[in-house]
């Protein structure tokens, strides 16, 4: 999450002034965070039976490799979403001042992300395969299945 929130790059912005948005920057990747805590980890029991169908969900959701896949895909819903068109602009998303509004709009990406029907597909389905795999390959099989960035902003499968 934060190799795709976080703008890794020194900035020159001085720190006395308004510019600089390092605690903005922070501030934001922690409320994205907490929208995921709220919204999916929140209902994490590691000690769930086998079969629980949501435990599965977040397993699959929160394993390594599916992270690093989903969150590329959510760091340019994000993107389109907060109409951040310019390639600057977009590599450092969170490196400024976000509304109410904005966290809104990454909520509703954030639940569409938790909605995909293929979280729920049965134990043992293609995609605990893909899962296990590399992220590149994971990454391809998510947006041949529907889950693209399209697909968070709102649009359907």
């Amino acid at each position: 999450m934060f190799a795709c929130f976080l703008y890794t790059e020194p900035v020159t912005d001085n720190m006395a002034t308004d510019v600089y948005k390092r605690e903005d920057e922070f501030q934001n990747n922690i409320r994205l965070l907490n929208i995921l805590y709220d919204i999916a980890l929140i209902n994490w029991n590691p000690k769930a039976p086998q079969n629980d169908t949501n435990q599965n969900r977040l397993n699959r959701l929160f394993s390594s490799k599916s992270i690093m896949a989903w969150s590329e895909l959510l760091r340019d819903a994000v993107c389109a979403k907060l109409d951040l068109d310019d390639a600057d602009e977009r590599a450092k998303p969170f490196y400024r001042d976000l509304s109410d509004g904005d966290f809104h709009k990454i909520k509703k990406i954030v639940e569409r992300l938790l909605g995909w029907p293929m979280w729920l597909a049965p134990v043992g389905s293609e995609i605990d395969s893909y899962i296990a795999g590399n992220k590149s390959t994971l990454k391809e099989w998510f947006k041949g299945k529907g889950l693209t960035t399209g697909y968070l902003m709102g649009a359907s499968e």
